[in-house]
């Protein structure tokens, strides 16, 4: 009977310390897949720029921003250069889809989210434009901007209100160094949404006009 328990107090043993090596493995292969899911965050995004406004707001506000090289990011072009832009969001109007059963499902949040995925140096642009103002009330707006890498910091925000159809503003310019640290940041007006509209076929033969073309 000794000699039972004893071997069952050394079983016992052995189990627990095979316990404690699963454990710590467990532990040390999620340490190791958090790791990979910051580097795969590194590499995806540099800076992230958020364009929001009122929920159930039926306003379409556009966020639009221009690099270094002359790309300008906007609904019609999606990705181009190191930009990408998520969706076009024209507020209440594309807030609510259809599922297979006829159900409806409906995300009353105003949003625009882009993405600069990597550094290119030099003057960057954000401006904001009231594509189309359907709502009553002003829309209240809030433009983000954030940098991932290598730590989250916020760069800026902003709040403002549109009021006005076609209204464009520039929120910021500034310069990216070949390191990636955004400097010298300034609000002067910089027009790009008429030119690129005309460009595109947006624009009205009145409105043509009215910008001298």
């Amino acid at each position: 009977m000794k000699n039972y328990f004893k071997g069952t107090s050394f079983l016992d043993l052995l189990f627990n310390i095979l316990l404690l090596f699963f454990a710590m493995f467990i532990l040390s292969y999620t340490q190791i897949r958090i790791e990979e899911s910051k580097a795969n965050l590194k590499t995806k995004a540099e800076f992230v720029i958020t364009l929001t406004w009122d929920s159930n707001n039926i306003d379409d506000v556009d966020l639009w921003i221009r690099d270094p090289l002359d790309n300008v990011m906007f609904f019609r072009k999606l990705h181009i250069g190191m930009m990408h832009l998520d969706r076009d969001d024209r507020g209440k109007a594309n807030d609510t889809i259809t599922l297979p059963n006829g159900t409806t499902v409906v995300c009353p949040i105003n949003q625009e989210i882009a993405t600069i995925r990597g550094i290119v140096p030099g003057e960057w642009i954000i401006n904001i434009h009231m594509y189309n103002k359907k709502d009553t009330k002003p829309a209240n707006v809030e433009v983000k901007m954030v940098k991932l890498n290598p730590t989250f910091t916020e760069i800026f925000t902003k709040r403002l209100v549109m009021a006005k159809s076609k209204e464009e503003i520039t929120i910021a310019r500034f310069t990216m160094t070949i390191s990636g640290e955004v400097i010298g940041m300034l609000e002067l007006h910089y027009e790009m949404v008429k030119d690129e509209l005309v460009a595109a076929g947006y624009l009205s033969q009145e409105e043509r006009g009215g910008a001298g073309i």
